[in-house]
């Protein structure tokens, strides 16, 4: 079985960019969700309990587990949609 340089780039392109859009949308949402929070403000209310209800980020800690099992999930995304495209190309030549 050849392999398709063309429909290995196009796949590792579509993945890339699908996974740089969910990141995208993943920032988009956390800055709308701290546009839009309102405060409570109470009488007791201090600046430290005022900091604590909004959230900016996560602490994401990357070691080499983290790593790989990214790269094996960006992998794997890649050959699902390699193969889905080449399922569909030899299907639209059979007909």
């Amino acid at each position: 079985m050849s392999i398709n340089k063309r429909l290995g780039v196009e796949s590792l392109l579509v993945t890339l960019l699908f996974t740089l859009g969910f990141m995208a949308w993943n920032v988009v949402q956390g800055m709308l969700l701290t546009l839009n929070h309102v405060p409570e403000m109470n009488n007791d209310s201090s600046v430290t309990m005022l900091q604590s209800e909004v959230a900016f980020g996560s602490i994401t800690r990357w070691d080499t587990t983290s790593i790989l099992i990214a790269a094996v999930g960006f992998l794997l995304l890649v050959a699902a949609y390699y193969g889905l495209r080449s399922g569909i190309q030899r299907w639209t030549q059979r007909s």
